[in-house]
């Protein structure tokens, strides 16, 4: 299980490559990149960290799912584009912004006193808000320049 929250397991997948390739696009309006480039998350488990709810981590229903990932990825065919199961919650954002000072005073989140209680009830996406919604766009990896991590 411990394995299974390192970054390069995830990743192992093939259909999982270009969601890796995502956290290397050189532009920060790239949510995932701009959070793994910067260390906002621990590059060794940056896909655990955002989506610690899902799969193997989560309920017994995503335990199943995460079993039927496994299975499908050496006896099935897995075909892309993947899909969350159920939209994202924020709960997963606030482990790590909940607190901080460029989320709790940043201009955007405290514009309209609403906006900062919706967020934190999950009553208004971060990631469908036009906000945050460049999440993993795998479509335009083509088009796209890459980090150099020297």
């Amino acid at each position: 299980m411990e394995r299974s929250k390192q970054t390069s397991f995830c990743l192992s997948c093939h259909l999982m490559e270009p969601y890796g390739r995502s956290l290397q696009v050189d532009d920060p309006t790239w949510l995932p990149a701009s959070q793994f480039q910067n260390n906002r998350v621990p590059r060794e488990q940056a896909c655990y960290t955002c989506h610690s709810d899902y799969v193997m981590y989560g309920s017994m229903k995503a335990k199943w799912r995460g079993l039927h990932h496994i299975y499908a990825q050496y006896l099935g065919n897995p075909k892309p584009p993947l899909h969350l199961y159920r939209p994202y919650n924020n709960r997963e954002c606030l482990h790590c912004h909940a607190g901080s000072r460029t989320f709790e005073e940043g201009a955007t989140h405290n514009a309209d006193p609403q906006i900062m209680a919706d967020i934190k009830s999950n009553r208004m996406s971060c990631l469908t808000s036009g906000c945050h919604d460049q999440i993993h766009n795998t479509t335009k990896l083509n088009e796209v320049k890459y980090w150099n991590a020297k």
